[in-house]
C-alpha cells in the first residue's frame, strides 16, 4: 500500500513492478515494448530492474502499453478539453491562481 511515508524509491518499484506486469499481461518481450515506445531497450530493462526513468520515457511507455488513461484518474483533464468563448477564457485565466505564497509559513 502507498501511504505518506512511502519513499519515492518504493514507489517507483511498485510503479515498475506493475508495467512490468502489464507489458507481460499483453504478452510482449521487453524488446517489443521498446520498439512499440520508441525507447531503447535499457530504458525498459533499467526501469524493470532498478525503478529507474525519465518522465519522458515513461509517459512513452505508458502511452505504448496503452494506459494513458491513467492519468484521467490522476488529474481532471476534461476541463481542458472543454471549449470556451474568449470572455469565459479571460474570466477563467483571472481566477487562475498563479502562484503560491507563503507556503514556507506553512511548515513552521
Amino acid at each position: 500500500m502507498i501511504n505518506f511515508f512511502t519513499t519515492n524509491q518504493e514507489i517507483s518499484k511498485i510503479l515498475s513492478g506493475r508495467i512490468k506486469e502489464e507489458r507481460i499481461a499483453q504478452n510482449l518481450k521487453q524488446v517489443d515494448l521498446a520498439y512499440i515506445a520508441n525507447v531503447k531497450i535499457h530504458v525498459i530493462r533499467n526501469f524493470e530492474q532498478h525503478s529507474t526513468i525519465t518522465l519522458d520515457n515513461l509517459i512513452s511507455i505508458i502511452r505504448a502499453l496503452k494506459k494513458l488513461d491513467i492519468f484521467e484518474e490522476l488529474f481532471d483533464f476534461a476541463k481542458e478539453r472543454r471549449e470556451v468563448d474568449a470572455f469565459e477564457y479571460l474570466e477563467m485565466k483571472k481566477k487562475t491562481k498563479k502562484r503560491v505564497y507563503d507556503a514556507k509559513q506553512q511548515y513552521k
